[in-house]
């Protein structure tokens, strides 16, 4: 017997498959779940944890029962301080694809063996010598659902098989057939599902998607968008970054954007994220991370992007600050 199916109805045609870019990587359904597994592999005693980060990535923690001490970081995104002790783990974000040097100073204060880096938001950075590195590849290319995990330590790949992609697709599908506002309640609802989840392996469909990507497109065209972007508004940012030559950027943070910026884009239909809104609320949280959600506007500079989009944001945002 044939182990696929021969003949039959076609399936929808994608690119010929070739390799996915992390491709020595252990595969989950998201990198929430790989950092749970990380979890319950390596049972920290804590784990240090910035204060500006998504709220998702605690969910991990709480599901494994780890306690979580803060951190705070300086205006250029660096640790300003923090003391794992014996048995404490140290989660750093790589923000915005655009932090690498940071991760230098990381592994430099910090013992390798207990500093997971969190690459997110920089699915083209490089894993380093350290405990463990987490991707998520959704934030870059149009897939469904999944997450990387490098790590030198012994983890099992999970038996059960993520079954949810399918229904993770429809606004995948609706961006190209419609619209961006008619797949939006789907991409929620896609969001949704991957929370409170158990380490299951990714999905077939996942993989097969990630396998069908020209990677080096999509670098070349987010580095290209990145670097007009930068040209254009640097000298009114407030951000003071200085990026790796071969960081991908996931988008461009403006800092010290007028107060209802992002709703006037909006309103010209260009969709910022907001990394992330309940940072400002939420108690005890340092001064500067409080203020980022709210004075900063994420431009996109994603693959899709042309020329006279990436014009028509940086006059939206030059005419307001006029």
């Amino acid at each position: 017997m044939s182990e696929e199916a021969i003949g039959g109805y076609l399936q929808l045609e994608l690119p010929r498959a070739g390799a996915e870019y992390h491709r020595d990587a252990l595969r989950f359904q998201s990198s929430r779940a790989a950092f749970l597994a990380l979890l319950g592999a390596g049972r920290p005693s804590a784990v240090w944890m910035p204060w500006y980060i998504c709220r998702s990535m605690l969910e991990p923690l709480v599901m494994a029962g780890i306690p979580v001490k803060r951190y705070e970081l300086d205006e250029r995104l660096r640790v300003k301080s923090a003391e794992p002790a014996d048995g404490e783990w140290l989660l750093y974000v790589n923000y915005f694809g655009l932090c690498d040097n940071n991760v230098d100073d990381i592994l430099d204060r910090f013992p390798r063996e207990r500093v997971v880096i969190d690459n997110a938001q920089a699915f083209f950075a490089q894993p380093r010598e350290c405990l463990a590195t987490l991707y998520s590849p959704r934030k870059f290319v149009g897939v469904p659902d999944g997450g990387y995990l490098v790590t030198n330590k012994a983890i099992s790949a999970p038996e059960t098989v993520d079954s949810g992609s399918l229904d993770r697709c429809a606004h995948l599908l609706k961006r190209i057939a419609e619209d961006a506002e008619s797949g939006y309640t789907d991409y929620a609802a896609a969001e949704e599902s991957l929370k409170l989840q158990e380490p299951k392996r990714m999905s077939a469909l996942t993989r097969r998607l990630l396998a069908g990507i020209d990677y080096d497109d999509v670098r070349a065209r987010r580095v290209e968008n990145f670097a007009f972007l930068h040209e254009k508004l640097q000298r009114h940012n407030r951000f003071s970054f200085k990026a790796n030559p071969d960081a991908v950027p996931l988008c461009y943070p403006y800092l010290g954007a007028p107060a209802g910026m992002r709703e006037e884009l909006r309103a010209q239909r260009i969709y910022t994220p907001s990394y992330w809104p309940e940072v400002a609320t939420t108690e005890s949280m340092p001064d500067f991370e409080r203020k980022v959600p709210g004075s900063t506007v994420f431009l996109p500079c994603d693959q899709r992007l042309s020329r006279a989009q990436l014009n028509m944001m940086v006059r939206s945002l030059l005419d307001r600050l006029a």
